[in-house]
């Protein structure tokens, strides 16, 4: 049996969003029942974050996610999606106060309203998946206070405690494996 790997190596958007479930899926096509999701990403667009997290809980194919140097943001929502998590030795987590940008110079109270609503509604999602993913932690990891008031780098050997990673080590690719590839282009 030949292993898929999806390797995606930059931030969460529309684009890459689009691309990473295509590459999942033609490598399904191909024949993959299982993938390896080699990670390593800064974070991006709650929307397409939580959209990625749903789009990979729905694939009929068990999932191993492998945060091959950085996770961050959004991209540890997408990270929880695997039904195995591995952190390699030298890799890293970090959890940070959820932000929204402005994209015009003037904003009425009604928009206001809406931004402060959907902040506080990504914040409350990205909890519940991050609680629903997490099984009996050696340590809770306050998640709301990582989100809302103070962020948390979280390294590979404590992402063991905190129940991120299932397991660290340094992941080595399967000769002859197919691999499928997102860039940020």
């Amino acid at each position: 049996m030949t292993q898929h790997i999806v390797h995606f190596h930059c931030q969460i958007d529309q684009s890459t969003h689009e691309r990473f479930r295509d590459q999942c899926l033609e490598a399904i096509d191909a024949g993959a029942t299982s993938l390896w999701l080699n990670l390593s990403t800064t974070g991006g667009s709650t929307n397409f974050g939580f959209t990625t997290y749903t789009f990979l809980k729905s694939l009929p194919v068990p999932l191993v996610a492998i945060n091959a140097g950085n996770i961050e943001s959004m991209g540890i929502v997408v990270y929880l999606a695997a039904t195995v998590r591995i952190a390699t030795p030298h890799s890293r987590f970090l959890i940070h106060p959820m932000n929204w940008y402005f994209s015009q110079n003037s904003v009425e109270h009604s928009r206001l309203r809406e931004y402060f609503f959907s902040l506080n509604n990504d914040l409350q999602r990205y909890a519940e998946i991050f609680q629903d993913e997490i099984e009996e932690p050696q340590e809770q990891l306050d998640i709301f206070k990582c989100l809302s008031a103070e962020e948390k780098v979280i390294t590979a050997k404590d992402s063991l405690i905190y129940g991120l990673a299932h397991k660290m080590e340094q992941v080595t690719f399967p000769e002859g494996a197919v691999h499928w590839k997102v860039s940020a282009q």
